[in-house]
């Protein structure tokens, strides 16, 4: 708090009156002058002034205008004499708090003082709220872009006045229409397997490289996509007229590679980077560039020790959608896993890897992979009171989303021996070989009569002990498998042949076709045809 006033006596008087303890004033000035009260101001955080109106050489109001100049939070109360109080509305114009008579009344200025006290303590709780909340906005502002071109990228549907509003929101300097570029950066070698949070540095590392390699000639603006590639879109920034001289390649493809040499000297790692050479429209062309890219670098082999950078000008051909054949024909991992075969698990996972590294399915296809083989995954762990997070190292577990295709391919043999570890003992006892020996008999008999006898039969031991021995390892009878495999399998020829239902139903050692649709339906809840005819819908 500062008071001014020519008199002395008058400041004194006033200071000793005011409560400071009560309205929680912690020190109170006192100037003589309006130069010497300025001075103060200058130097104290002043809140709170109290000045006489008519003083020698800076008059109150001189003194209010200098404030104002420099503070217009400040509260300020004149004190005025009766005859000066047509004088004293000359102040009005400068938000002035209060206005005393003299001599003051120590109560009205105790009131006074309380209320704007109150007043400055409210002001503070706002500005306090605003302080966090900018904070706040600044520290998600990074990932709250990130999520909106992870949308557009996606082909997410935002109406031009939603887009134009959220770019201006998140101060991203994009047009519609603009004429922009696109590159992927994907972390190699030993940075692939870095848990999430070290991957997180060293990505936000190599996003301020790019700053500064990129700052002089672009905006740019990331996100991390679902394969855990770092997507940046780059758009020219305006000469100093403010005209857009247009999207210049060679210099984007130049810092592209600066960016690449930079990024590798400091992080002592290597990284590929995919650039498109041709440019696309914003915010409609950003989908079908990605697409094009992502497809570009995953066709390239992903070897950890090598790293690339790749120029993709043209868009691969259009892949024909439909099923992944070994993901889903029988016997299923999940099938295999439950019944203890860790070689079947080990030669299904190599037939879905090889698969989809012959054919170069889209990325959606890895998650595809993913999400069935660690449902599998999960269904064995939680079978032995474990998390899937519990198995393997800390890089890996349960993943947030599918990684690259090699990535993918180590984490599933990694959790894979860690659910052999769990079932070890289980395993021991099966040295023999017993239940591989049942189910290479059911697949290679399966249009022949399968029955208890028949296996036991060909495996050369008695019934009653072949039940006994094979519930005991795999937890479930004989017969369950065989009706199992059998509707597996009628499933995956229902959906991927054209033969008739009654051909399937030989195929699968069915002789009565009615009683193979009684079997069906109660697997799955359809007759065959229903689920043909759903399938076919489906995939259409």
């Amino acid at each position: 708090m500062l008071i001014v006033d020519d008199i002395p006596s008058q400041v004194d008087s006033i200071a000793a009156t005011i409560p400071k303890s009560e309205l929680g004033i912690t020190r109170i000035h006192k100037a003589y002058s309006g130069e010497e009260a300025l001075a103060i101001f200058r130097e104290h955080p002043i809140q709170l002034v109290i000045t006489d109106i008519r003083m020698p050489e800076m008059s109150g109001v001189e003194l209010i205008q200098e404030i104002r100049r420099m503070n217009q939070k400040a509260k300020l109360i004149v004190l005025s004499g009766y005859a000066d109080f047509e004088y004293a509305q000359s102040i009005v114009p400068y938000n002035t708090s209060g206005y005393l008579m003299k001599p003051v009344n120590p109560e009205q200025l105790r009131a006074m003082l309380e209320k704007l006290v109150d007043e400055i303590a409210d002001e503070l709780k706002v500005h306090t709220q605003q302080q966090r909340s900018v904070y706040a906005y600044r520290e998600n502002l990074p990932s709250l872009r990130g999520e909106l071109l992870g949308r557009l990228l996606s082909d997410g549907r935002i109406s031009d006045v939603e887009l134009q509003r959220k770019l201006s929101l998140l101060e991203l300097p994009f047009s519609s229409q603009q004429d922009t570029g696109m590159f992927v950066v994907r972390l190699e070698g030993r940075m692939q397997d870095y848990r999430r949070m070290d991957r997180a540095l060293i990505e936000y590392a190599v996003m301020n490289m790019a700053e500064e390699v990129f700052h002089d000639a672009f905006h740019l603006w990331f996100c991390l996509d679902q394969n855990e590639y770092l997507v940046c879109i780059a758009s020219p920034i305006a000469g100093r007229d403010g005209v857009f001289s247009g999207m210049d390649r060679s210099a984007l493809d130049c810092r592209a590679a600066k960016l690449k040499k930079k990024a590798e000297s400091l992080l002592n790692n290597s990284l590929s980077i995919a650039l498109a050479v041709n440019g696309a429209a914003f915010p409609d062309g950003l989908p079908k560039q990605y697409r094009m890219i992502v497809n570009g670098i995953r066709a390239i082999e992903e070897d950890r020790r090598q790293s690339v950078f790749l120029r993709v000008a043209d868009q691969p051909e259009p892949f024909a959608i439909g099923n992944m054949t070994s993901l889903y024909k029988p016997p299923l991992l999940l099938h295999l896993l439950d019944t203890g075969n860790w070689a079947g698990a080990d030669k299904k996972l190599s037939e879905i890897f090889n698969e989809l590294r012959s054919v170069h399915y889209p990325p959606e296809y890895a998650n595809e992979a993913y999400f069935t083989i660690a449902g599998a995954y999960q269904y064995m762990a939680h079978k032995k009171g474990k998390l899937l997070s519990e198995l393997g190292s800390s890089s890996f577990g349960l993943m947030p989303a599918a990684p690259s295709l090699a990535q993918l391919e180590r984490w599933a043999y990694v959790i894979l021996r860690g659910i052999q570890e769990l079932f070890r003992d289980q395993a021991e006892k099966q040295k023999i070989s017993l239940i591989d020996k049942v189910h290479h008999y059911v697949e290679q008999n399966m249009n022949g009569c399968l029955s208890l006898q028949t296996v036991a039969a060909h495996i050369g031991l008695h019934p009653a002990y072949l039940s006994r021995a094979y519930r005991a390892e795999t937890g479930i009878n004989l017969s369950d498998y065989i009706l199992k495999y059998r509707m597996e399998l009628a499933t995956y020829m229902l959906r991927s042949s054209d033969k008739k239902i009654y051909e399937i139903a030989q195929t699968l050692g069915y002789q009565a076709v009615p009683h193979f649709i009684k079997l069906f339906k109660a697997h799955s809840n359809m007759t065959p045809q229903e689920y043909r005819e759903r399938a076919v819908l489906s995939s259409g």
